[in-house]
């Protein structure tokens, strides 16, 4: 069933949080609606705002999540808030609205460890119809991943010598949430979790997305939106092969 009411929103995220943070062998700390540490702060792709994160500080790791809106950027979910509210539908290329960012920083705090001393789990599940996805290592399985080390940024990750690692992902993409519907209005929880080389959880993130149906004004100005880039792009093309 999906749980309309803010306020019970909020209690259940309050009880989760809890519960991670007593089974965590690490105390954790949260912020919301925060920027990454920086540096190295947001270094994949280029010119994304490193704002609205939901981040987990554990002392040792910096875990983070956020989501964004394909060709907008990232949502706010409000002070002190982990819900994020994005809208339903299709663009360009068959792909979903929205998305999300996962980051992770092994030495954000003067630490000296490198991506390669833990391992990292990264679950998504439509809490709507209790429809779970796999659970994977993001930074060991996705190769396009952003990396971060000592020469900077770099395309793909080396866990034996880097420490920061970034990317942005769309349910979209095969294996995220089999069965995944991007018109329906749903609730989805992401959740983000480093482990030491023991195997022990040392601290977890999550974040709600509330997926709504946008409002009829919405989808009239993202139809001009599109429809005046289309023109813009045909133009270009014209131009160019004078």
């Amino acid at each position: 069933m999906k749980i309309h009411n803010m306020q019970e929103k909020r209690l259940l995220k309050a009880i989760l949080l809890m519960s991670i943070i007593a089974g965590a062998a690490q105390a954790t700390t949260y912020e919301y609606a925060a920027p990454l540490t920086s540096p190295p702060g947001m270094y994949f792709g280029t010119g994304n705002q490193n704002a609205d994160m939901a981040i987990a500080d554990t002392g040792v790791v910096e875990l983070g999540l956020s989501a964004i809106i394909r060709f907008q950027g990232p949502v706010d979910p409000g002070a002190g808030s982990s819900t994020y509210i994005v809208p339903t539908g299709i663009l360009s290329g068959g792909l979903p609205r929205w998305g999300f960012i996962f980051s992770v920083n092994t030495q954000y705090n003067g630490g000296t460890a490198v991506l390669g001393d833990f391992t990292y789990t990264l679950n998504i599940t439509d809490i709507s119809n209790s429809n779970s996805g796999p659970t994977g290592d993001p930074i060991r399985l996705i190769g396009d991943n952003s990396g971060f080390g000592s020469g900077g940024k770099t395309a793909g990750v080396t866990l034996n010598s880097q420490w920061g690692a970034q990317n942005s992902e769309n349910l979209g993409f095969a294996g995220f949430l089999p069965g995944f519907n991007p018109l329906a209005t749903d609730d989805y929880e992401i959740t983000f979790s480093a482990y030491d080389s023991g195997g022990s959880l040392i601290g977890t993130d999550t974040i709600e997305i509330d997926a709504e149906a946008p409002e009829p004004v919405t989808l009239l100005l993202t139809g001009l939106g599109l429809a005046g880039f289309g023109l813009a792009s045909r133009q270009w093309r014209r131009l160019s092969s004078r």
